[in-house]
């Protein structure tokens, strides 16, 4: 049981940062289709993305990771 609580404890220790930087490069994704005017449901996809910004910023980069990959879906991406 120790083996499997430290292996989960070094993969979650190993992925945070990883997800933290996809959170900027998704950002900036959604960022060039809105000012190019592709994105679909711009103003749902915008509030998203703000949403999933404010999560990256505060530490939260699971969540921040799924909002910003549902606000690419919505938008078409």
């Amino acid at each position: 049981m120790l083996k499997i609580i430290t292996l989960f404890a070094a993969v979650m220790m190993f992925s945070a940062p990883a997800m933290a930087g996809s959170c900027p490069a998704k950002i900036a994704v959604i960022d060039a289709a809105l000012a190019s005017g592709s994105a679909k449901n711009a103003e749902a996809v915008k509030k998203m993305r703000d949403e999933g910004e404010a999560l990256h910023k505060s530490g939260g980069h699971a969540a921040s990771v799924k909002i910003l990959k549902e606000a690419m879906k919505l938008a078409g991406m």
